[in-house]
């Protein structure tokens, strides 16, 4: 055999062997699902067994406060956190503007706010020349003048 029907033989096994692989793949993954979510099997999941539209935080409040959730508080039945939370800071639906960001539940300018100057919770030190006011912050940075 020449070199050419050599190829397109291999290049036939090859695609014949993937197909194989790929059929019976798809088998065990369908074998393991209806076990898994199956009421008899032993591998119950609580997420399995409860239905989606009850599986939310508008009706079950706790899921907020597991471990790995994104926040104590609900909004629209998402778990998020409203002290930090771009799009519900201090309460459900209130966006902070475009540069602004969420702290402690207030929506602050880092650019400019001397209680979080550059991040939330970076107060500027107070200064002792002016009356003891905080330094001012421009651009992120607290003025030390």
């Amino acid at each position: 055999m020449d070199t050419k029907v050599q190829t397109m033989l291999l290049m036939a096994l090859a695609t014949l062997l993937i197909l194989v692989l790929a059929v019976n793949a798809t088998d065990h993954l369908d074998t393991y699902a209806n076990a898994v979510s199956s009421p008899a099997s032993p591998r119950r999941r609580f997420l399995l067994n409860v239905t989606p539209a009850r599986n939310t935080c508008k009706y079950n409040k706790s899921i907020c406060r597991q471990a790995g959730s994104a926040g104590p508080d609900c909004c629209d039945e998402v778990c998020v956190d409203k002290s930090t939370d771009f799009n519900n800071c201090g309460s459900c639906g209130h966006d902070c503007h475009f540069g602004k960001t969420c702290c402690d539940g207030d929506c602050v300018d880092l650019q400019k706010d001397e209680d979080n100057c550059g991040r939330c919770g970076l107060v500027c030190p107070r200064r002792i020349s002016t009356h003891n006011r905080h330094a001012r912050c421009e651009n992120g940075l607290c003025d030390y003048n």
